[in-house]
């Protein structure tokens, strides 16, 4: 008789029996969590080498079987940087920066509109999609927040897939909720000190109908007309998200004590501005106002990997030469440096194409694609920082502002050339209008204006604002105006912009128009410019939220009852609203050229702002640090930065 032996009879398993003769059962070793990185659906003996990595204490959190604390305390120790043991600029795990402007005037994602405060908010918080460097380098949109979106055939209803493994920094889970209540939010406070509302205004209706949360726990957004670059929109940080929760707990309303109709709302701006807490990468650490912000790991973070940064710094160097000699040396990774002073930290500087680092000093340089331009916003009715007739409110003045001839005779005061040549050194083109080149419909602008002393002396004289002797002494030159005073501003440390001030101050002054240029930090420089119209004209300048012509066309020159008007210039014309309104909607590329043309030829007779240049841009820093490919309509993301 054969004696029948029944066991494993798998070579590989843990109990492999060479002596069976008929198979059992077999075990397997290896990882039998299912929530660890190398998790082994196959074993059915523990082994002991389970590697527990980010989605594990994530699941750990989300079942309770560990604390925020205790959460956010393994994976700091998972996921921190920890290629060295230094600190400050010397450390791989730290970035140390300096700029002109750090200040961020508004850490709300729905009220802000500047590049300083956008580079914190794009840091804390996220968007349902967002632009990245495609293998080219051309900036195209990816997922974030949501994985995946669907449109109705009517072109009309979005419908978001959206993540389950997100949670905000204070440990709140994601969902669809938030996505609706923060949109909603940014239709209903309408963003009073910025104005960045008009980009979800121009699409949704004002009343949140258009927005709604499914029961398979989707999010859809009904649009209140076809709009091919809706996507693009909400992938400014305007579509950012904010936890619900949060936001309901901290909003501050007041109520009429009689009827007790609600009077004022903050909707948790207040709060949200000191307390970003969002889904992305990075958290506020600390903030000292006009000195240093600190960005610090968000542990919770959602998107897979190891943190390259423990600690981002930046810090406010008003002086340019400051900035410059602190690159040089190596104490900072990152020193904005302008065209004037490149020279000093990249070669090959003499055309914008042809920068590139310098291998002595250490640094990085290179050219990068730029929709950025410069303009002089005019303010088309100031008022003085007086109260004459004690009525609470400024006293107007300058309302020769008003008058479309005068604005247009600013435009033709610039010297455009003069500031590409001497202030842009050659890193600069020419702007015709609020399309810059390299957007669609570029080709609808023509050249309108040109630096014409004599022409610009003609159309005030044509106006009825002559040069006279306002102060009836024959040894003084002659003044328009009465003698009234145009006031420019700029914000201190930025060197181009002051230069600006100062070219477009001796030609006012040679066709008699009295004036003062003024340097002013940039969160003062903001809070003059929309809170109040104290001032005549402000050198500005526009970084692209989406790719789009719209995201110029509608913010400079809609009204601000159209939800445009971002610098508050209190520009109005129905004629150009209407124009832009039907041209954002048009699918037919040539129907919406000719609208284009229409509202650009009807502008430039009485226009709001002066368009000095558009910038060829660069970057400059240390070549420490290893840059992703630059997007255009985006800041840094320090997820993605390395240093060595």
């Amino acid at each position: 008789t054969v004696e029948v032996i029944v066991g494993c009879m798998v070579t590989t398993a843990a109990n492999y029996n060479a002596a069976a003769t008929q198979a059992g059962d077999c075990d397997y070793t290896g990882c039998t969590d299912a929530s660890a990185d190398n998790y082994n659906a196959a074993a059915t003996l523990d082994d002991g080498s389970c590697v527990l990595g980010q989605a594990y204490y994530i699941n750990q959190y989300a079942t309770g079987a560990m604390s925020l604390d205790q959460a956010k305390a393994a994976l700091q120790d998972l996921r921190m940087c920890r290629e060295d043991t230094l600190n400050g600029v010397d450390s791989a795990c730290e970035i140390i920066a300096i700029t002109a402007d750090i200040d961020p005037p508004m850490m709300d994602p729905a009220d802000a509109y500047d590049t300083s405060s956008g580079a914190v908010i794009e840091n804390v918080y996220d968007t349902l999609y967002r632009y990245e460097p495609s293998a080219a380098g051309n900036p195209v949109l990816v997922p974030r927040l949501a994985t995946s979106h669907s449109i109705s055939a009517d072109g009309l209803t979005y419908t978001f897939t959206l993540r389950d493994d997100v949670y905000f920094s204070n440990g709140e889970a994601f969902t669809a909720e938030d996505v609706n209540y923060s949109w909603c939010r940014v239709l209903e406070y309408d963003s009073p000190d910025s104005g960045v509302s008009w980009i979800l205004h121009e699409t949704l209706a004002a009343d949140c109908s258009g927005l709604n949360v499914n029961p398979d726990g989707t999010f859809s957004a009904t649009l209140k007309s076809a709009y091919s670059a809706f996507i693009p929109t909400i992938a400014f940080w305007i579509g950012a998200v904010i936890d619900k929760g949060t936001c309901e707990a901290n909003r501050v309303i007041t109520y009429n004590a009689t009827t007790n109709a609600v009077e004022t709302d903050d909707h948790c701006n207040a709060y949200m501005h000191n307390n970003p807490i969002g889904t992305n990468a990075y958290v506020l650490g600390s903030y000292v106002e006009e000195q240093e912000i600190v960005l610090e790991p968000n542990w919770l973070y959602w998107e897979s990997g190891n943190f390259n940064l423990n600690k981002i710094t930046r810090s406010e160097v008003a002086e340019e030469s400051t900035r410059v000699a602190s690159l040089k040396n190596g104490d900072v990774d990152f020193g904005s440096v302008s065209v004037a002073q490149i020279g000093e930290v990249c070669d090959n500087t003499g055309t914008p194409t042809g920068i590139t680092g310098n291998a002595t000093l250490g640094t990085d340089c290179g050219p990068e694609n730029s929709l950025t331009v410069a303009l002089g916003a005019l303010n088309t009715r100031p008022t003085c920082e007086t109260d004459t007739d004690s009525d609470g409110e400024d006293d107007v003045c300058n309302a020769w502002m008003g008058n479309g001839s005068v604005r247009k005779a600013l435009s033709q005061i610039y010297d455009y050339q003069t500031a590409i040549d001497d202030i842009y050194n050659g890193y600069a083109i020419p702007l015709y209008g609020p399309i810059p080149v390299g957007m669609p419909f570029v080709e609808t602008q023509q050249q309108m204006f040109t630096y014409d002393l004599t022409a610009a002396e003609a159309t005030l004289d044509a106006a009825g604002f002559t040069c006279d002797d306002h102060d009836s002494n024959t040894n003084t030159p002659c003044q328009r105006f009465g003698g009234d005073v145009l006031r420019m501003f700029y914000n201190t440390g930025n060197v181009q912009r002051e230069e600006n001030g100062a070219l477009m101050a001796q030609n006012l002054d040679a066709v008699g128009i009295a004036n003062t240029v003024t340097g002013i930090a940039w969160g003062d420089l903001l809070s003059r410019m929309f809170s109040t119209y104290n001032w005549d004209m402000i050198f500005m300048g526009w970084a692209p939220d989406y790719n789009d012509p719209d995201n110029y066309w509608f913010p400079f020159v809609a009204s601000a009852d159209a939800h445009g008007d971002v610098y508050n210039t209190g520009y109005n014309n129905s004629a150009v609203d209407a124009l832009l309104i039907a041209a954002k909607t048009e699918t037919d590329p040539t129907a919406r050229a000719a609208l284009y043309e229409q509202a650009h030829d009807l502008y430039m007779e009485e226009p709001s702002l002066i368009f000095q240049a558009q910038y060829l841009s660069y970057h400059v820093h240390s070549a420490r640090v290893s840059m992703p490919k630059e997007v255009p309509p985006a800041t840094i993301p320090w997820f993605n930065v390395d240093k060595t």
